[in-house]
């Protein structure tokens, strides 16, 4: 039990490790639209998605049989060029004797994996979908890019991940529904 709670502590950490690079390396100045880039990294950039900009805590979903489950969180993240676009962080597992572990032979987000945004002005997206990704525990996959609106974003998704059994073949599944609100201010 203790170990499953370290190796849980480590996989969130390694999940927020890689979501803490991953909006460094979006992050910009703020700069008029016309003007060149910058030729060094600016020491104070101004972030379009307020901080958390991921909706709460990862969420932990889990089979008729409890023995997978899928563990996934819902991001805005800015484009660089005046946009925000929805990211989907996803984490696979298999219950094992000692605890959960990856599938034996990886994991990808099942397709078609929908989301709907409503904008701060009301309006809100149709048909949009994820791509599908894969790895070997876990998988991300990015939306569309959309106009920056200050405000909150709703964000709701309807999504799952397969994995592949002991043959490599894919066959377990989880699927979910998820809605968060983030706020978005525009520069």
């Amino acid at each position: 039990m203790i170990i499953s709670r370290v190796r849980a502590a480590a996989l969130r950490l390694s999940a927020l490790a890689a979501a803490l690079a991953a909006t460094a390396a979006l992050a910009i100045t703020s700069t008029p639209a016309t003007a060149a880039p910058a030729a060094t990294p600016a020491v104070s950039v101004a972030r379009t998605v307020e901080e958390p900009h991921c909706g709460g805590e990862w969420v932990d979903y889990k089979d008729s049989d409890q023995d997978r489950r899928m563990k996934s969180w819902l991001c805005l993240y800015d484009s660089g060029n005046g946009g925000i676009y929805p990211t989907l962080w996803t984490e696979c597992g298999w219950w094992k004797i000692i605890g959960w572990a990856a599938p034996p032979n990886g994991c990808r987000i099942r397709e078609p994996s929908s989301y709907e945004i409503t904008f701060p002005d009301g309006t809100k997206t149709t048909d949009a979908v994820f791509p599908g990704a894969s790895g070997s525990d876990k998988a991300a996959t990015n939306g569309s890019t959309y106009p920056c609106q200050t405000g909150p974003w709703k964000l709701w998704s309807y999504y799952g991940v397969q994995m592949k059994d002991v043959l490599g073949n894919w066959g377990s599944s989880v699927a979910a529904t998820h809605e968060v609100t983030i706020n978005v201010t525009c520069p």
